[in-house]
C-alpha cells in the first residue's frame, strides 16, 4: 500500500462535524473540526486534534476551556463558514449564529449538542496538538447530526 492508498483509506473513516469555540485574551474564535472522539466515560473525556498552526490551538492552550458544538444535519453552512476563514483575519462569531456560556466562551446556537470542556492534558503529534479534555457540562437539543464526508467539504 502506498501513501496515496493510505490517504484515500483514511478519508473513509467516519467523523462527525464539530465547531470548537474558545475565548482567550479578549478574543473569541470558532473552528470547524472533525478529528474528535470520546476516550472515557467516567468522567466523560474526549480528545480533539487541532493543527499546531491554527489560532485555535494557541487560544485553547491559553484558555484551558473550550466548547464543542455538535452540528445538526442542517448546519453545513456553519461548518463551512467556520472552516474556510481564519480567525486571524475575521471574527467568525459574526459570520454564524453564536451564543455564549456563562464564562463567555462562544458556541453555535441551536447545535445538536453543546459541550463545555476543560483541557486536562495536551500532546503534540507531528503537526497537530491533541487536546484531552473533560466534558464538564452539556446541553442536547437534537439527535440528527451532521456527518463529515470529505467530498462535501472540499
Amino acid at each position: 500500500m502506498n501513501s496515496t492508498d493510505v490517504s484515500k483509506a483514511m478519508n473513509t473513516l467516519t467523523h462527525g462535524v464539530y465547531v470548537l469555540g474558545v475565548h482567550a485574551n479578549d478574543k473569541d474564535n470558532l473552528m470547524t473540526a472533525a478529528w474528535l472522539c470520546q476516550v472515557a466515560s467516567s468522567p466523560a473525556m474526549l480528545v480533539v486534534a487541532v493543527s499546531t498552526g491554527h489560532l485555535t490551538a494557541d487560544m485553547m492552550k491559553e484558555a484551558g476551556y473550550f466548547t464543542v458544538s455538535v452540528l445538526r444535519d442542517t448546519q453545513k453552512d456553519t461548518a463551512i463558514a467556520c472552516g474556510l476563514v481564519s480567525g486571524r483575519k475575521e471574527d467568525k462569531t459574526k459570520l454564524v449564529e453564536t451564543e455564549y456560556t456563562e464564562d463567555g466562551i462562544p458556541m453555535i446556537k441551536d447545535a445538536a449538542t453543546q459541550l463545555v470542556c476543560k483541557v486536562v492534558d495536551q500532546k503534540v503529534v507531528t503537526n497537530h496538538t491533541l487536546f484531552i479534555a473533560e466534558a464538564v457540562s452539556a446541553t442536547q437539543n437534537a439527535d440528527e447530526v451532521l456527518l463529515y464526508h470529505q467530498k462535501d467539504f472540499f
